[in-house]
């Protein structure tokens, strides 16, 4: 079965869906077949991938049913081995028509765990804010991957993630696991960017991804054009960040696998 990532940060504004995005992508270019999941409402997955909301409009949760099927309402892009659905929101249903389904958190999981196994990586692009979506992503997820910008409250909206992961594991994902801490819009020689880099470090040693993604102008340009930063500039420094990511995850696959709790 494909590994499910989530990634997630309360902040916005931290570069979390450039990040699904071109992570999906660099995926994609090393020959895995990858599904991109869109969460948020606002759609940001889908703009940066050129689809219009048409192209998007599902009605996946027109039918109250234990088993919803994906399939339909899975897009092809314009990269090859990457495909694409916006689940604009869970819908919080009632217990008594759905019979099984309880909660809207476990929904995500039952329709997208089967989808999972036709993939070698299932890529969820969680909302910015604190939502019934976000707990669903980390329900359903192997792994999560937490992307953070320099700012005044950038290392305490990683404590607050860390926190919600504790308490998903304790009651509902006991096998969920931090891929990594990625810093992004990053300026090296930057007393912001160092010191957000220096405070995570000592709390979070292991968790420090190697690869940051440098501040880049040619990601707004690029989402702008409908058009991912990877197929836009490949060139670019961002870019190639990247595909370094997407190197130095799979050099820690240990961590989809070990049972360590952070």
């Amino acid at each position: 079965m494909g590994k499910i990532i989530a990634i997630t940060n309360r902040r916005g504004r931290v570069g979390k869906t450039t990040t699904a995005l071109n992570l999906a992508i660099a995926f994609a270019y090393s020959g895995k077949k990858i599904l991109l999941v869109d969460l948020d409402s606002a759609g940001s997955c889908a703009r940066g991938l050129g689809f219009t909301k048409q192209e998007t409009a599902n009605n996946i949760f027109s039918d109250l049913k234990y088993n919803i099927p994906l399939k339909p309402a899975i897009l092809k892009t314009g990269i090859k081995k990457l495909e694409f659905i916006h689940i604009k929101r869970l819908p919080y249903l009632n217990e008594q028509l759905v019979g099984e389904v309880s909660t809207n958190e476990l929904i995500l999981k039952n329709i997208l765990k089967p989808v999972a196994a036709n993939y070698d990586y299932v890529i969820i692009d969680c909302p910015p804010h604190l939502s019934g979506n976000i707990n669903a992503a980390l329900i359903t997820a192997d792994s999560v991957l937490i992307p953070v910008a320099p700012g005044k409250f950038s290392a305490n909206a990683v404590r607050l993630i860390m926190l919600q992961l504790g308490e998903i594991r304790e009651n509902y994902n006991s096998e969920l696991k931090v891929a990594g801490i990625l810093l992004t819009i990053y300026e090296f020689n930057n007393k912001d960017s160092f010191s957000l880099k220096k405070e995570l470090f000592k709390e979070y040693p292991k968790l420090i991804l190697n690869t940051s993604i440098p501040k880049s102008s040619f990601v707004r340009k690029a989402f702008d054009k409908g058009i991912p930063l990877l197929a836009y500039k490949p060139e670019d420094r961002a870019a190639k960040a990247y595909i370094k990511l997407a190197d130095e995850l799979f050099e820690r696959k240990s961590l989809f696998i070990s049972k360590r709790k952070v």
